[in-house]
């Protein structure tokens, strides 16, 4: 792919003491509903390339689009105009070198995917549509092909390619009380993307969120989370705790914990590329290798993520999204899992609720993510059903829920038999104890 744009950056490194180019191709098909109805369906095309560069302790870098003869020589002359005015960078360890592969490549190309016409998902659209008893307000349906290849002046030479298939729904209720519902999907084809399941439980969820009442006073609960709450949550907790660059200014609250208790001696979790998930790989996007890596062991901490910049790099510096396919060679690699997966438990969700005695199964946050250095939060319950003796007793809704995910990891009541994979993380039903819901008075 692109070689004529690679083999011109690759003769301009030379002038550097080290540089760096990664170009990228991708297609993108997309179809929305807004208003119940199919409103649009494109496909869009792009290809560019980021050249980075190092000379003299300075760094430099620039993105272009590759729509002309020129834009390489374009990219690599405006890089050397921001190198000449960047202060000197004396943490810069290098860019990637070669290394062989830990892992085999992980499948993550859909043909089905690459192939996929108007028609497809026009259809899929319709059949969401269909089993949809209430309103639809805004949908959408996003696959995607990407090939990338990521070159440099250490010797680096590799290349990947992955489909990506995102969807996002929402759903709504009329009435005086609207309730409403949502619906994520997230992988690297749509084999798992069931237009009947989604319809009714958009259905489902809208109907049960306009029975919800307001929460008053304040009580002490077990927070039960599913999949598609707690992946964000993990991701901007555990995810922010463990990354390098966190670490490297003294960020983390993990930042001396190698060897010690962080967590629950039930919960085990790793970064592993090995699966077919969005961002899986054989090498990062900065040529890095990547492995099977244990972050979290019986609840001791084992490692943290890095890139090169942070040096000694984990093959953990992305460009790519596991939402958004679109833009990748634009984006300066920053520190993602790659699928950070909780080792699932024995237990059913309907056996996690059976189990609670006081507590809250949170259907929907309005925004499901905790602060990033500290892990605590406050977060409006959208959605939310009180249990009661291992029984759900009632739907709230506008209450606030508080407490600290870093915390709630070190208090986990229960761990679910129904992973989901949700963008950078694989994560079951779990129930954490400690978090207070509040409501007004």
């Amino acid at each position: 792919m692109r070689d004529y744009e690679a083999d011109i950056a690759l003769q301009a490194m030379d002038r550097y003491d080290q540089a760096e180019a990664f170009i990228s191709e991708t297609v993108v098909n997309t179809v929305y509903i807004d208003g119940t109805r199919i409103s649009n369906i494109e496909t869009k095309r792009e290809a560019g390339m980021m050249f980075r560069m190092a000379k003299d302790g300075r760094l430099g870098k620039s993105s272009v689009s590759l729509n002309s003869d020129d834009a390489v020589r374009n990219c690599i002359e405006t890089a050397d105009t921001v190198l000449s005015f960047s202060p000197e960078t004396p943490s810069f360890k290098g860019y990637a070198v070669p290394a062989q592969a830990k892992i085999a490549c992980p499948d993550v190309w859909d043909k089905k995917v690459v192939e996929i016409t108007a028609d497809d998902l026009r259809d899929l659209a319709r059949r969401v549509i269909e089993n949809c008893t209430v309103d639809i307000p805004r949908a959408q349906i996003r696959v995607s092909a990407t090939e990338s290849r990521t070159v440099n002046s250490n010797g680096v030479d590799v290349s990947h390619r992955s489909t990506l298939a995102y969807g996002h729904f929402t759903s709504m209720t009329r009435g005086d009380h609207a309730g409403e519902g949502m619906e994520l999907y997230h992988g690297i084809g749509l084999d798992g993307l069931d237009p009947v399941r989604i319809g009714r439980s958009l259905s489902e969820k809208a109907v049960g969120s306009s029975n919800s009442k307001e929460f008053e006073g304040s009580r002490s609960l077990t927070m039960i989370l599913p999949p598609d709450q707690l992946g964000d949550m993990l991701t901007s907790s555990v995810g922010s705790a463990i990354n390098g660059e966190n670490v490297k200014y003294g960020r983390s609250l993990w930042k001396d914990s190698i060897g010690k208790e962080v967590a629950s001696p039930c919960i085990d979790i790793c970064d592993d590329p090995t699966v077919a998930a969005p961002l899986s790989c054989a090498f990062d996007d900065e040529g890095t290798p990547t492995e099977r890596r244990t972050i979290i062991g019986k609840g001791i901490l084992g490692g943290f993520l890095r890139d090169t910049f942070c040096g000694d790099s984990t093959g953990n510096g992305m460009r790519r999204s596991s939402v958004e396919a679109q833009g990748a060679y634009d984006r300066t690699p920053t520190i993602k899992p790659l699928n950070l997966t909780v080792r699932p438990g024995s237990k059913s969700p309907e056996e996690l609720i059976a189990e609670t005695d006081e507590g809250i199964l949170v259907e929907r946050f309005a925004w499901p993510e905790a602060d990033g250095l500290t892990g605590r939060f406050g977060l409006n319950v959208r959605c939310g059903h009180l249990v009661h003796k291992g029984e759900i007793v009632g739907t709230v809704s506008n209450a606030l829920l508080m407490g600290n995910m870093l915390e709630c990891i070190r208090n986990v009541a229960c761990i679910g038999n129904d992973p989901v994979q949700m963008g950078v993380v694989t994560v079951p039903t779990m129930s954490f104890e400690g978090t207070e819901l509040v409501g007004g008075n």
